[in-house]
């Protein structure tokens, strides 16, 4: 209860301190990554400009991160998501959208929906986040197109005198720094591509890994979750599957199940999702009396247009945050537990799946247990920006879930995977950030990036994620307040 009452307290007082500058705390979504910090909440472009010649400072928009990189202890924090950088303007022309740095996701897609009856290329569904903050943390959705920051075509940001820095798609820079993991900052306004609204043939379905490619003909987009303690050699999978409309003869969907069986398993997958958030020792009998029950069935559902979460809930109305109905609680593991993601080549996808769930299994000696998921998300296309997960190949997200304690099982199991997998490529918002990913980057572009950051903040007062220094090799973590109340730095 104490615990509890601990929480409440902090998200009010977080909630108090929206808008207001001064000393608060800056966190991470899950509390994960937190620094008390003096945050600054500029009101417009000239005050932004001056608040950068003031010291050291780093620009947090609404942070979606699971690894601190919008959360930099010691120096000022630029509350970009809370600030007055609310430009919005649709050109009907080119079917592009311009948007300031302190619009959220939710604005820009009601904005888009509501005025103009277009929408974003592709986005996550974490919506309170900024557009632009999004872009940090390489926020993607699935199916074509998936890289928020592939939509892009032009940028603005300040340089380290706050001065405007102009880039567009084809400049030679362009495609380094629309997507720069915090190193060029603040960008101020992005000119981004759209699309009209359209239906999609949605189907959801719960069946098993071998039967993906079957399910997954004729889709454009896919996003699939293992249940990871079911069979090993062919666990049970939940697919989401999206079509156009004149693809929905080609999109193929297991019967709806019937009888006492059907009613049973139904009546069991609502409970799990309780059971397996409080009682992670029962994760492992659960799955496998799942896996006897052996469910195979499917949901088809045309989306709406307007919906602005279809790739996350493709039923009508707004219930963000939120997975196709068959297996809604087992996608909503994020708000209960730590997560980290990485991506693969898609082909390697169920390889990856079926190594982790044998290495997670061996683990549960030590009491450690995933959640109850591994997603993937399936990125088909390639990406022009060239810090994009998909920059070079199709990949697939692999999601993992564990309880807030053991979140270094994860990274442990991340490591795993690179040993076998040196493609692997970050998840700038979510992976285990260090020097193992750089070849995967490629160290010329690497070197290429740190050139551009140099060129436009000279002085040094631009500061990013320890993560990410330590992945860029540019020097030892800033000492926070405790390490200098220890002398310690």
């Amino acid at each position: 209860m104490i615990a509890v009452y601990r929480r409440t307290m902090r998200k009010r007082a977080d909630a108090r301190a929206v808008g207001t500058e001064g000393k608060r705390w800056v966190r991470s979504w899950i509390n994960v990554y937190r620094t008390e910090t003096e945050a600054r909440v500029p009101a417009d472009e000239a005050r932004l400009g001056s608040l950068i010649g003031e010291g050291l400072y780093s620009c947090v928009g609404k942070s979606h991160s699971y690894n601190g990189v919008q959360v930099v202890p010691g120096v000022t924090a630029m509350m970009m998501r809370e600030g007055g950088l609310k430009t919005l303007a649709y050109d009907p022309a080119t079917g592009r959208v311009r948007v300031g740095a302190s619009v959220s996701v939710r604005e820009l897609k009601t904005f888009l929906r509501d005025e103009h009856g277009r929408g974003l290329l592709n986005s996550g569904n974490y919506m309170e986040q900024s557009v632009i903050g999004a872009l940090a943390t390489g926020t993607h959705g699935f199916g074509p197109r998936a890289v928020m920051a592939d939509s892009i075509v032009e940028l603005t940001f300040l340089d380290g005198a706050g001065r405007r820095v102009t880039l567009k798609r084809g400049d030679p820079d362009f495609r380094y720094v629309a997507l720069s993991f915090g190193t060029i900052a603040p960008i101020i306004e992005l000119v981004l591509e759209t699309k009209p609204l359209e239906p999609y043939v949605s189907v959801s379905s719960m069946s098993r890994m071998s039967k993906l490619d079957e399910l997954k003909q004729g889709s454009i987009a896919a996003n699939w979750a293992v249940m990871p303690y079911t069979d090993p050699e062919d666990p049970v999978v939940m697919l989401h599957a999206l079509a156009e409309c004149h693809e929905a003869e080609n999109l193929q969907a297991h019967p709806e199940p019937k009888g006492g069986k059907g009613k049973f398993a139904a009546w069991v997958l609502k409970r799990y999702y309780a059971l397996d958030r409080f009682l992670p020792a029962l994760r492992r009998p659960m799955q496998r009396f799942i896996d006897w029950l052996d469910l195979k069935q499917s949901e088809r559902v045309i989306t709406d247009p307007g919906d602005l979460d279809f790739l996350y809930d493709p039923k009508p109305g707004l219930k963000e945050n939120r997975a196709p109905s068959i297996t809604r609680g087992l996608f909503s593991t994020t708000y209960t537990g730590y997560n980290l993601a990485f991506f693969v080549p898609l082909e390697k996808a169920p390889a990856v799946v079926k190594f982790i769930i044998r290495e997670a299994d061996a683990l549960r000696d030590l009491g450690f247990y995933l959640k109850g998921i591994i997603s993937v998300r399936e990125l088909p296309g390639t990406a022009g920006p060239v810090f994009a997960a998909n920059a070079h190949r199709p990949v697939a997200a692999i999601d993992l879930f564990a309880d807030p304690r053991d979140y270094a099982w994860l990274e442990r199991l991340q490591r795993l995977v690179m040993h076998y997998e040196p493609e692997t490529r970050p998840h700038f918002g979510k992976s285990a950030l260090g020097p193992d990913f750089c070849s995967a980057l490629d160290d010329n572009h690497l070197a290429e990036l740190m050139r551009i950051h140099r060129q436009h903040y000279p002085q040094g007062r631009l500061m990013f994620s320890e993560r990410v220094r330590t992945m860029l090799g540019v020097g030892r973590p800033l000492p926070g307040e405790s390490a200098a109340d220890a002398g310690f730095a």
